[in-house]
């Protein structure tokens, strides 16, 4: 049953419901007319609603009861306990119906005609008044006691009480109000803080059999009632979306263009307060999309694209946060545009603009004021532009990156958390004080007499050199106003912490006390306009405190605004995180109920096939995937009922396994210590991930025991040009050709693919040639009877790798 279904049987069942006591209730005062009308309006919705979703028995039945209400409204006919009768009659009748529609099941067939008619014997006395003879008035008599004995019959067969099938057991679903949702949710955060209260008080009294076991139970059941709680203030994002076409369709029609939308993701579910944080910011971009980037219908045939620009919207949940994607076939970023507009307007110099790759340029358009459209609007050129949709989007600790290339398009990518009741948290002590921080932000923590860091001052301004960079160091005095800490600089602790559009910065605080899960409460509208704190939560001794809004005090002390800067580092950023030596792993959780995880690198990915696909007959368990048969491990020796499975494919560089999983959780780092073990001899170790154990998989005996090379066809290897246009561009299309894109100069390819300037540049060269070439030109008519093809004939180039994967052919 659709949405729409289940909210129309909801909602009838819910009108009728009340309608039975107001029928009642108008019976012995039929004078109350605000009741009839009241009783009016629950039959002519049910009405409209059986006619909107073709439901014709339920609509005659409805539609007979509004007549008669109808006449009782306009004077024409005084109620009494018969149509009364007849009006709830027809009532129990419709109910039955709805439940029949709710499970599947066809409806009652008799008596319909009997309960319309006991809506209208009214007529018939009329009628009677008027016999001239006793013939006639014993003939309207007579249809009158037949009427009564069929409304009696349907009456019992339609009676609420009538016992239901079995099998007619579906699921119900009530209305609530938000704000009991919010009391209910409110609730449960306090018993959250309860529990942590006892859980400290526990820890404190040391170990008490009698009560810890108890303790974990309601720990667990807890945990349950919360997760509820929180997914009954979810919303699908589709009630965010729905808005979008009308929207597109109207900037499209008042710009002269086409525009056609592609909506994905929309079951993925958010907090409903998230949806209305995020409308603002997504509307934004799609104007951006629609009025900066997707061409008029003339402007794209003469560049050999569709007349019909194609605007795509998709959403998916990855961990605990959700990703949004806007991406547009349109013109791009243009990366000379912006760079001038930088220029001109003061942004960055000439000097910096030398030095700046095209990654960060594009990270300009996020400055405060920036705009590139030459003409202002009702749309855009206000200058009014990205920087807000970032902020909006860092106040809830969420993330916006955007992708371009020219003539091609632009993508735009969000990030939003599910939820902000609940999040993760630090709690720190600072000159007496203990505060909170979201646990997203926190990069390190690190004491001052580490040799690693570097602590100085210049003039008031507080640096720290962290692993070889220099960042703006937060002092209590500046940020929060409070008393220098009693502590010298070097007892100090340093929380390194990174803001979602990269900014790094450190706050010293006096200690660190714990971490945990903490519950953000609102403040009064006076202190959040403060741009210090973002709620208040208790701590497990009961102890309220402040959770800090580090977007806030980062702009607010001149951290976050500092574009140029971020962005002529961002290049050494990047080198540094590629640097690093944090393990990252896939955590799943395996037919026995353990945490597991298996490093990332040796994850290809993440399959799900039918279990007619798995072969349990040998000694090995095998499976079929996209044609190859791979051995197949992590299956219980016990038959599953199961009619998919899920599957990490894995891959060490030369041989394939498949590794069955209930359930696929997340990609993690692996930042504490790992602890050998000897016992099991296809884990490597166990570690801790979000305070709870994980067992590591031993990739080396993992493949040593079970690794096999797949049973298949090799992919042919296709070696590409340098350049982002060839990664993002073409490198995908020659993968679903069938073909392996390689890089290592070192590596012998099958076909190469060269542009056609390099191919003639090697030919005058005298270069040799190790594989058979396909040539691109970068326009679209060919000159003479070249055999190149057009880099965007995608048809084109199809072909002519199926001819050299055939026929290991001449050059194209």
């Amino acid at each position: 049953m659709d949405d729409l279904l289940a909210d129309f049987v909801a909602e009838t069942r819910e009108m009728l419901e009340a309608s039975s006591g107001e029928i009642v209730a108008w019976e012995a005062n039929p004078g109350d007319r605000a009741r009839l009308d009241t009783i009016f309006r629950f039959v002519h919705t049910v009405k409209g609603n059986c006619g909107f979703f073709d439901f014709p028995r339920l609509a005659k039945l409805s539609h007979a009861a509004e007549d008669a209400l109808s006449d009782c409204r306009a004077g024409r006919r005084q109620p009494d306990s018969q149509l009364v009768t007849a009006v709830l009659a027809v009532i129990d009748r419709i109910a039955i119906m709805v439940d029949a529609i709710e499970a599947g099941e066809e409806f009652p067939e008799e008596h319909d005609d009997a309960l319309i008619a006991a809506l209208e014997v009214e007529e018939l006395e009329e009628a009677g008044s008027f016999a001239e003879t006793a013939n006639d008035r014993a003939l309207v008599q007579e249809l009158e006691e037949s009427l009564k004995t069929d409304l009696s019959s349907a009456s019992e067969e339609t009676s609420p009480n009538t016992k239901k099938p079995e099998n007619a057991a579906v699921q119900r679903s009530i209305r609530l109000p938000v704000d009991l949702l919010d009391r209910v949710m409110s609730g449960v955060s306090d018993m959250v803080l309860a529990r942590n209260d006892l859980a400290h008080r526990l820890r404190q009294a040391g170990t008490q059999p009698m009560i810890d076991g108890p303790f974990e139970r309601l720990t667990t059941i807890l945990s349950d009632v919360r997760d509820a709680i929180t997914r009954m203030r979810m919303q699908r994002i589709e009630t965010l979306f729905s808005a979008f076409p009308r929207l597109v369709r109207d900037l499209s029609n008042d710009l002269g263009k086409q525009v056609m939308i592609d909506i994905e993701g929309g079951d993925v579910e958010l907090d409903r307060e998230m949806i209305e944080t995020i409308r603002d910011p997504l509307t934004h971009i799609i104007r951006n999309s629609i009025d900066h980037g997707i061409e008029k219908p003339s402007e794209r045939i003469a560049l050999g694209k569709r007349e019909i620009g194609f605007l795509t919207i998709t959403a998916r949940q990855a961990g605990n946060m959700i990703l949004i994607v806007v991406s547009d076939d349109g013109s791009g970023l243009c990366e000379a545009n912006i760079a001038r507009k930088a220029i001109e307007t003061g942004v960055i110099s000439e000097a910096e603009r030398a030095e700046m790759d095209r990654d960060a340029i594009m990270q300009l358009v996020f400055q405060p004021g920036f705009s590139t459209a030459e003409t202002v609007s009702n749309i855009s050129g206000r200058g009014v532009g990205l920087d807000v949709v970032r902020q909006n989007l860092e106040r809830v600790g969420g993330a916006i990156s955007v992708k371009s290339t020219e003539g091609v398009g632009t993508q735009f990518t969000l990030q939003i958390p599910l939820t902000l009741s609940i999040i993760a948290g630090l709690t720190v002590e600072i000159s007496g004080q203990r505060f909170a921080i979201p646990q997203s932000y926190i990069e390190e923590i690190i004491h001052s007499s580490s040799k690693a860091v570097d602590f100085t001052r210049v003039g008031e301004t507080a640096l720290v050199t962290f692993r070889g960079k220099r960042v703006p160091c937060l002092l209590p005095s500046q940020t929060l106003g409070l008393p220098e800490s009693k502590l010298a600089e070097t007892e100090l602790t340093m929380v390194m912490l990174r803001l979602a559009n990269g900014d790094l910065f450190a706050l010293a605080v006096d200690a660190i006390h714990s971490h945990g899960d903490i519950v953000v409460k609102p403040l009064a509208p006076a202190i959040m306009r403060a741009g210090i704190y973002a709620g208040s939560t208790l701590l497990d001794d009961g102890q309220p405190v402040l959770l800090l809004d580090v977007t806030s005090i980062a702009s607010g002390q001149k951290i976050a605004s500092d574009l140029r800067s971020r962005v002529l580092q961002s290049e050494k950023s990047a080198e540094q995180t590629e640097a690093s030596d944090v393990s990252r792993a896939m955590l799943f959780r395996d037919f026995d109920g353990r945490r597991c995880a298996v490093r990332l690198e040796l994850v290809q990915r993440i399959e799900t096939i039918a279990m007619s696909a798995v072969d349990r007959s040998g000694a090995q368990n095998r499976a079929v995937v996209d044609g190859e048969i791979l051995p197949l491990v992590g299956l219980p020796e016990e038959p599953i009922e199961l009619e998919k499975l899920r599957l990490l494919r894995l891959n060490d560089g030369a041989m394939h396994l498949l590794h069955a999983v209930r359930e696929v959780e997340e990609a993690v780092e692996l930042k504490s210590e790992l602890k050998q073990v000897s016992d099991e001899p296809l884990i490597e170790a166990v570690t801790l991930v979000g305070d709870k154990t994980v067992s590591l998989i031993d990739g080396h005996a993992l493949f040593g025991s079970f690794g096999e090379a797949p049973q298949g066809t090799e992919k042919p290897k296709c070696r590409i040009p340098e350049g982002e246009w060839a990664q993002v561009i073409l490198a995908p299309l020659i993968s679903s050709a069938g073909y392996e894109v390689i890089s290592d100069p070192d590596a012998q390819e099958d076909v190469a693919i060269w542009f056609e300037d390099q191919y003639e540049a090697a030919i005058a060269l005298e270069k040799p040639f190790s594989a058979p070439v396909v040539r691109l030109r970068d326009v679209q008519e060919a000159v003479g009877n070249s055999d190149t093809i057009y880099r965007y004939d995608r048809e084109g180039l199809v072909e002519a790798l199926r001819q050299v994967r055939c026929a290991g052919g001449a050059e194209q």
